[in-house]
């Protein structure tokens, strides 16, 4: 199906965002007007959505780094209300919602509106500086939370849509009319929201489900049934929105307060050249920044420290460009990574020594360094815990091997200390990627940040359906793996396809035994097919290998080999 260009002038094309779901695969997160128009819709299965719109463009949903943004939008937020926070979720997902995160800021704005001259314009306000944010948004103003949320949501529910149709044709153009309602303060109560669908009260599907086969749709209509009647069919979370929404009971707004500023710079009166100066400045800031650390329980990951160079000598010929014939830089920059988090000074100091020592001191002699600046760019929690009794042994030198990880990854850079990650991929090659050791968590998952929104699921079926082999089975497959696979000559199999007898590196090798076929075909989404039988074979000189059979080229490989 191809999108009609009258629809699309601008010939933007239909763009989707995806994300793995644990139980049904790759999803459909959000897609476009023109996408949406094709038939894809959130929630939708991503082979399915690929079938509807063969031309759009597929980008993966990073749900992680959305939460962060929208924490970091809440925290700058605080220059219009020192009461900001971020929408508080129940265990199930509302109805209406396509995913299951928080998705909206919340102000308290009592007594502030009339700094900016009303409720109208300190809206107009808020919208001109999300917009200036990279953000488009719907903003409303109301006495409660429920009824502000209801209203934003739901109030221009599809003229939102019509609006971002519209900044696609006009081609991602964010000067179109604010999206902005706000509830009259000399209304009755809750008549603001009694128009509204009932998915507005922030029920979840079941709840709505049921009142829809009663064939209640909006909120005027639940308002009027009896409240006993409600209580005694429906569960309580159905009164508990209701109240919330119709001022009859509070809603608190949890604070988001601002992290504190993990960056110390400190300019200089006059440039020194004085590597003794820069030593002294530097273990000042990192004493400073640990003790910020203290304060908030975290250790650093990952350390920048920059040094702003200026001109303030007659410059030597052979100083004035480096060996690429280009100026040389006029900031020094350095970075380390760590294993483990840390906030021991005397250990961040000799890891930026260490840097200053190989970098520093190589660069040219008429510049002086005018400003010197460290920040923190990655934080993890310190977290403690009792070792197990007869664990001793192997915590007693946790500490050393963490500074001996770091010490090396400070000589020899990030990339040549790493460790193997499997990766949940059926093709032997990529089921497992190198990640530095240094530089992010040990265990190479996401930092701690506002992450856990969502309780555990009961039973987690993505880690007891994995694709890799199970720690039982020892001989599924082979410690070594030739990267990459060498081509062999099959001169015999069996009329089922099993070797028989096979040259490499012309000498004749004979098969004794063959297990298989295990047959492993890759995804789509990863480029050509690859189809493979592999076998498990002994040769007569006792030696196991792992060779597979290319279904599509019937060419045989030598894939790796046990030990």
């Amino acid at each position: 199906m191809q999108a009609d260009p009258q629809a699309n002038p601008t010939g933007i094309g239909p763009i989707i965002l995806h994300s793995r779901d644990a139980r049904r695969g790759r999803v459909v997160t959000a897609a476009n007007a023109t996408a949406r128009a094709l038939g894809a819709v959130p929630q939708m299965q991503l082979t399915q959505a690929s079938t509807l719109c063969p031309e759009a463009q597929l980008i993966e949903q990073d749900l992680q780094a959305d939460i962060e943004s929208l924490c970091s939008l809440a925290e700058s937020s605080q220059c219009f209300s020192p009461i900001v926070g971020i929408e508080q979720l129940d265990t199930q997902p509302w109805a209406g919602r396509s995913l299951h995160q928080p998705q909206s800021i919340l102000l308290d704005i009592t007594g502030i509106a009339p700094l900016f001259g009303g409720d109208a314009k300190l809206a107009a306000a808020v919208h001109r500086w999300v917009l200036d944010q990279g953000y488009w948004a719907s903003i409303a103003i109301a006495n409660s939370v429920g009824t502000a949320w209801a209203l934003s949501n739901y109030t221009r529910r599809s003229q939102i849509a019509a609006d971002l149709a519209e900044i696609e044709r006009l081609g991602n153009t964010l000067s179109l009319l604010p999206a902005i309602t706000i509830a009259q303060p000399n209304e009755p109560i809750g008549a603001a929201i009694y128009p509204l669908a009932i998915e507005a009260l922030r029920l979840e599907q079941a709840t709505v489900t049921k009142l829809h086969r009663l064939g209640i749709r909006k909120i005027a209509q639940l308002v009027e049934l009896p409240r006993s009647g409600l209580a005694s069919r429906f569960n309580e979370q159905l009164l508990q929105r209701m109240d919330q929404s119709l001022h009859n009971q509070c809603e608190p707004i949890l604070t988001l307060h601002a992290s504190p500023e993990l960056a110390i710079e400190e300019c200089l009166e006059h440039p020194t050249p004085l590597r003794t100066t820069i030593d002294a400045i530097v273990t000042e800031q990192i004493h400073r920044l640990t003790r910020v650390l203290d304060t908030i329980g975290h250790g650093v990951v990952r350390l920048v420290c920059r040094i702003e160079m200026e001109l303030n000598a007659i410059p030597i010929e052979s100083d004035i460009e480096n060996q690429s014939g280009q100026p040389p830089p006029v900031a020094r920059v350095f970075q380390i990574g760590l294993y483990r988090p840390s906030n021991e000074p005397q250990h961040l100091l000799w890891l930026l020594q260490g840097q200053l020592d190989a970098h520093y001191a190589k660069g040219p002699s008429h510049y002086w360094a005018r400003s010197i600046s460290i920040q923190a760019t990655l934080t993890a929690p310190l977290t403690w815990q009792q070792s197990d009794l007869f664990d001793r042994h192997s915590t007693i030198h946790r500490d050393a091997i963490a500074k001996l990880v770091d010490n090396l990854s400070a000589r020899m850079g990030r990339a040549a200390v790493v460790a193997p990650s499997i990766q949940r991929d059926p093709q032997p090659e990529l089921a497992y990627s190198w990640r530095p050791l240094t530089g992010w968590r040990k265990d190479g998952k996401i930092q701690e940040t506002k992450r856990k929104l969502a309780r555990t699921p009961k039973r987690d079926f993505s880690e007891q359906q994995g694709l890799e082999p199970d720690s039982n089975e020892l001989w599924r497959r082979p410690v070594r793996l030739l990267h990459p696979p060498k081509k062999i000559d099959m001169q015999q199999v069996d009329e089922n396809g099993n070797p028989l007898r096979m040259v490499y590196q012309g000498s004749p090798l004979s098969i004794l035994r063959a297990t298989g076929p295990e047959r492993i075909d890759t995804g789509w989404w990863q480029g050509a097919t690859q189809q493979r039988d592999y076998f498990r074979v002994e040769l007569s000189t006792a030696v196991w290998l792992w060779v597979y059979r290319d279904r599509r080229e019937q060419n045989w490989y030598l894939h790796g080999e046990f030990d």
